[in-house]
């Protein structure tokens, strides 16, 4: 009976851990839902939409919702960054960001798809950014932590090259660990530095389908399995 029972309690641990493994806290996620915000055309609803150039400020048409930058669901929508807004005297950076509570010592990861056309600047011009972000904030907004997925330099896949998929999408992961003090986790994708290719053609960058997964540590599982067995022993 006693093996039984730890049986049952090992194995809701692995079911509690599995849960907490697969809670994404995004919010409209996938990039489907749309409303007006900074930009003049529709983006991301819940996410904060913001983009600038660099000698005349702010710019409200460096990004939009569009149906052909979707990536997973038919007829759905993806977000098109606009390098094209941007000159070689007055660049534009562009990003879309979306904040979540968190918890000090957990890991997070973020999935999201990115893309390029073949003339998109950032796939010539190092100088240009492409990159996903997980940013940990304290409590009054500074970040106090910051991992960086360079879109163009990173080990899974660089950006645009050819794959099968429209704009050469791909699956990007990035994950990182909430230092102390973080209260706000920000899943971010941005456009740094970006401007006109003289070459015209598709210059577009795209991104869709983000998930921002918190991930049991192991030593919050083995807290779980501490207390599990304590509960156990003291009803022998």
């Amino acid at each position: 009976m006693k093996r039984q029972l730890a049986f049952l309690l090992t194995m809701c641990l692995v079911a509690l851990g599995t849960g907490m493994a697969k809670a994404d806290i995004l919010f409209n996620g996938n990039l489907e839902a749309r409303a007006i915000s900074s930009q003049v055309l529709a983006t991301p609803a819940g996410w904060i939409a913001a983009a600038s150039r660099a000698v005349t400020g702010p710019f409200n048409d460096g990004m939009s919702s569009e149906g052909f930058a979707n990536v997973l669901a038919p007829g759905g929508n993806g977000l098109f960054f606009k390098p094209f807004q941007g000159a070689t005297t007055n660049k534009i950076t562009a990003s879309l960001y979306q904040d979540n509570p968190a918890t000090p010592g957990v890991m997070y990861t973020l999935t999201g798809w990115a893309g390029a056309g073949v003339n998109y600047i950032g796939l010539t011009d190092p100088t240009v950014k492409s990159e996903f972000h997980l940013q940990f904030l304290n409590s009054v907004n500074a970040v106090i932590g910051n991992s960086t997925l360079d879109l163009m330099v990173n080990g899974q896949h660089v950006l645009g090259a050819a794959n099968g998929n429209p704009f050469g999408y791909f699956d990007y992961t990035l994950s990182a660990t909430a230092p102390a003090g973080t209260v706000t986790i920000r899943a971010l994708a941005t456009m740094v530095n970006a401007y006109n290719n003289p070459l015209g053609g598709d210059q577009a960058f795209v991104i869709d389908a983000f998930t921002l997964v918190p991930e049991p540590s192991a030593i919050s599982l083995a807290v779980l399995g501490l207390g599990g067995l304590l509960a156990f022993r003291s009803r022998k």
